[in-house]
């Protein structure tokens, strides 16, 4: 049982130009027509992604400023003049070495993380100059930018805890490594030192987001957090608002499966890189016929937990040559986003150019929103209920229940045989009607009072 009071489930993840480039992106009337037939279509939240700011340092700004200060200004004031919300991407763990502001007294030595021209350091929670320079960025921007929060992705490293910085600034841990540990990565083999470091590693890790949480949420900000894939958050407490799963997941129902009863509110991507590609034969071509039935299958499977995911959109820019880019040291080995890049280039960038996904999720969506307003109770995967009114979560079908001025039944049926259910009112006499469920599609009942039929929503 789940009361929903501030639920946004209208989330879209917006490509501010492109970087690295030689041409730092000013929005243009494409972005505005874009925003207004987002507002329109009930999207509420924008997840600018990390396109917008110098990670690199290749245009002279530090690692959270804006490529193009004016741009961005304005690309925030049209949104807030439309209701949209902005969240920006920053990293709290990750930081590229090639920028002038990097120290590397700030990193926990556990190795970097090189994809596409990207040459991250995983930094240490404990470190006093990365906890000054990250929280001092975060009243910074919200300050100075009137954003609405961060999306914050990761780089916390938890598959590899601990610090093993030969020089670190003074870094205060809760647990400390052995010297002759903390030249050793293997050390991790140990069960017994690994349950202990990682127990005291996620504790600092929960600690550095607290205190980023609670200063965005005295400026009423919100915070949408990744740490990766579907994990499961090893913290203590939750500090955040929303969190992403999906990066890396070929298969969206054992992941909702495994996650349905994380803590709200989960949005979900659909990471076309492996949805709708061959890529675990290296070909990543992108199949954009399989699209309309990976979004119902990740909407019918995904809804009845109250579980949504993001749109994308956005501009990518003027086209350039980014490899020929002065100073840009891309991977020299295959890099599987890098190439996805390549791949979405050669298609148009169809996820920013067309309406490909936009109609199919816009049509969720207005339902969705109706289904969670606020001081909705959602009753998820119903097994039990009285007198056989609607059918209930067996077998392959998940049933949900969200009840407001209306009771609505999300029907997920995840089989791969039609059903015939019998569907009656709340309290009337009526003998009922048959509605037919199809394999991997959702399903939802409305009714409008005790003793009438209810209305049989279906997505075309």
């Amino acid at each position: 049982r789940r009361r929903i009071y501030d639920y946004k489930p209208g989330c879209a993840r917006y490509t501010f130009g492109h970087y690295p480039t030689r041409h730092p992106y000013y929005p243009t009337r494409a972005d505005w027509e874009q925003l207004d037939h987002f507002c329109e279509n009930g999207i509420e939240m924008l997840i600018v992604f990390e396109e917008w700011s110098d990670r690199c340092g290749y245009c002279g700004k530090q690692p959270t400023q804006p490529v193009n200060e004016k741009g961005f200004r304005r690309f925030i004031a049209e949104c807030h003049h439309r209701g949209l919300k902005v969240l920006p991407y920053l990293s709290p763990g990750y930081m590229e070495v090639k920028h002038p502001s990097y120290r590397p007294g700030w990193s926990r030595g556990a190795g970097h993380l090189i994809e596409v021209y990207h040459d991250f350091d995983k930094l240490c929670p404990g470190s006093p100059g990365h906890r000054m320079q990250f929280f001092c960025s975060i009243d910074r921007l919200m300050d100075s930018y009137d954003l609405d929060g961060f999306y914050l992705d990761g780089g916390l490293g938890l598959a590899r805890p601990g610090c093993s910085n030969p020089a670190p600034d003074h870094h205060v841990h809760f647990a400390e490594l052995a010297a002759d540990e903390a030249t050793d990565v293997d050390h991790l083999a140990d069960d017994v030192v690994k349950g202990t470091l990682n127990e005291a590693f996620c504790a600092l890790w929960n600690e550095f987001l607290c205190e980023i949480y609670v200063r965005v949420k005295n400026r009423d900000g919100i915070v949408i957090a990744h740490i990766g894939s579907d994990t499961p958050s090893p913290f203590q407490d939750k500090c955040w608002d929303y969190q992403l799963l999906g990066e890396g997941i070929g298969d969206v129902l054992e992941s909702v499966e495994k996650s349905k009863y994380y803590d709200p509110y989960v949005i979900r991507i659909h990471d076309w890189s492996r949805l709708i590609t061959d890529w675990e034969k290296g070909d990543l071509t992108p199949h954009l016929d399989r699209v309309p039935e990976v979004v119902d299958l990740s909407m019918t499977s995904s809804v009845p937990y109250l579980q949504f995911p993001w749109l994308q959109g956005g501009s990518w820019g003027e086209e350039e040559d980014q490899t020929s880019i002065p100073g840009v040291q891309w991977k020299q080995e295959r890099d599987h986003w890098t190439e996805w890049r390549k791949a979405l280039r050669k298609a148009g960038r169809p996820f920013l150019t067309t309406g490909i996904v936009r109609d199919r999720y816009f049509e969720y969506l207005r339902i969705y929103k109706q289904m969670t307003q606020p001081n909705t109770i959602a009753y998820l995967e119903v097994k039990d209920a009285p007198d056989g009114r609607f059918p209930l979560t067996e077998g392959r079908r998940r049933v949900s229940v969200f009840v407001n001025d209306s009771l609505w039944v999300a029907i997920g049926h995840l089989g791969a045989e039609s059903q015939k259910v019998l569907v009656r009112s709340l309290q009337g006499d009526d003998e009922g009607e048959t509605v037919m469920l199809t394999p991997g599609t959702l399903t939802v009942l409305r009714y409008h009072d005790l003793t009438s039929s209810p209305e049989v929503v279906r997505f075309s």
